[in-house]
C-alpha cells in the first residue's frame, strides 16, 4: 500500500461513485477497483459493499476511513514542511557569535530574522572568534559572527560592518571633559588592552597607531574581555580603546571619548563553511545583508 492507494480509499469513500472518484484521481475505473481490491486483499479486509447500483462503506471501512484521513493529512503536512525546508523558510540554525559582536547590531539583526522567519529555530553560542571558526569547520555550527583575519581554511565570508574603537577612560580623568581625543593625548597614560592573545590582530593594530602617534603604549595589564578592561578603566587603573558599542551602555564612572584621526577598528564578519548549500544558511545570511541595509548608524562594508 502506498499513499496513493489511501488517497483512493478515501476519495471514493467520499464520492461513492467508482466513476466520480476515478475522474477525481486521474485514473480509469479498472485501474481504481484493481487498486482498492488489491488493499482489501492486503488487509484481510472488506472496505466497500458493492452492488451493480451502488456502493457504500463495510462496518470495516468506516471504522477505517478516519485513520486513513489522518494519515493523508499527515502526509500533505510532511510534504509542505519539506516544501518549506528546502526553500530555507524552516529548519534549525545554529550560530554562533563573539562577545564583542552581541553588544553591536547582531541583536537586532537576529531579532529581526526572528521575526521575519518564525518557523527557523535558532541555536546560539557564544565563543571567542577563534572558536568560532573552529565551531564552523568542525561543522558544530552553520554560520559565524567573529572577526577578521581569519586562520582557518575552507571558509567563505560576507562582511558586514566595522566597528570603530573609541578610548574608555575615567569619569574623573581631566580628558573626561573632551569631545574628542588624539591618541597623541594618551601619551602619558597607562593602557588597559584586552589581550594580545585574545586578539592578536587587534592589539597590533593599537600598538602600531599608538608608534605612529609618536609614542609607546605603557601597557598597565592585558585582560580577557573588553568587559574587564572597562572594569579596570573605571577602577582608575589606566585607559582603554573599546568598540564604539560600549558608549550606548550605562557604565559608571566611565567615559567613552571618539578618536580624533586614524582609529583601529573592528570589522565583523559572516562566516560559513565554503560551499555551503543549506537553505536555511542562506535565508539567514541574506536576512541580515538587508536588516543592516535598513539599521541607522551602522557602516556597511563589503
Amino acid at each position: 500500500m502506498d499513499l496513493l492507494t489511501f488517497q483512493a480509499f478515501v476519495t471514493l469513500a467520499e464520492t461513492l461513485n467508482f466513476r466520480a472518484a476515478a475522474e477525481r484521481l486521474h485514473m480509469s475505473q479498472p485501474a481504481l477497483s484493481l487498486r482498492l481490491k488489491r488493499m482489501e486483499d492486503e488487509l484481510g479486509l472488506r472496505l466497500f459493499d458493492r452492488t451493480r447500483s451502488s456502493v457504500t462503506l463495510s462496518g470495516a471501512g468506516r471504522e477505517l476511513l478516519p485513520y486513513a484521513a489522518r494519515l493523508l493529512g499527515e502526509a500533505s503536512a510532511t510534504r509542505a514542511a519539506a516544501l518549506r525546508i528546502a526553500s530555507g523558510e524552516a529548519g534549525n540554525l545554529r550560530v554562533g557569535y563573539t562577545p564583542i559582536s552581541i553588544l553591536g547590531a547582531v541583536p537586532e539583526l537576529i531579532r529581526r530574522f526572528a521575526q521575519e522567519h518564525p518557523r527557523i529555530t535558532l541555536d546560539l553560542v557564544e565563543l571567542l572568534s577563534d572558536g568560532v571558526e573552529a565551531a564552523i569547520v568542525a561543522d558544530r555550527i552553520d554560520v559565524g559572527i567573529l572577526h577578521p583575519p581569519l586562520s582557518q581554511q575552507g571558509l567563505q565570508v560576507l562582511p558586514l560592518y566595522e566597528e570603530r574603537l573609541v578610548v574608555a577612560l575615567s569619569a574623573y580623568d581631566p580628558l573626561a571633559g573632551r569631545d574628542r581625543l588624539s591618541l597623541r593625548d594618551l601619551a602619558d597614560r597607562d593602557f588597559v588592552l584586552t589581550a594580545r592573545s585574545v586578539g592578536p590582530a587587534l592589539f597590533g593594530r593599537i600598538v602600531a597607531l599608538c608608534q605612529d602617534a609618536g609614542f609607546e603604549p605603557r601597557l598597565r595589564q592585558e585582560v580577557p574581555t573588553s568587559g574587564a578592561a572597562i572594569g579596570l578603566v573605571a577602577a582608575g587603573l589606566g585607559v582603554g580603546l573599546v568598540i564604539g558599542s560600549f558608549a550606548r551602555l550605562a557604565w559608571p564612572g566611565v567615559a567613552f571619548i571618539p578618536i580624533d584621526g586614524p582609529a583601529p577598528s573592528l570589522s565583523v564578519v559572516a562566516a560559513t563553511r565554503q560551499g555551503m548549500r543549506e537553505a536555511v544558511t542562506k535565508t539567514f545570511l541574506s536576512s541580515i545583508e538587508r536588516s543592516l541595509t535598513a539599521l541607522d548608524g551602522w557602516r556597511r562594508v563589503g
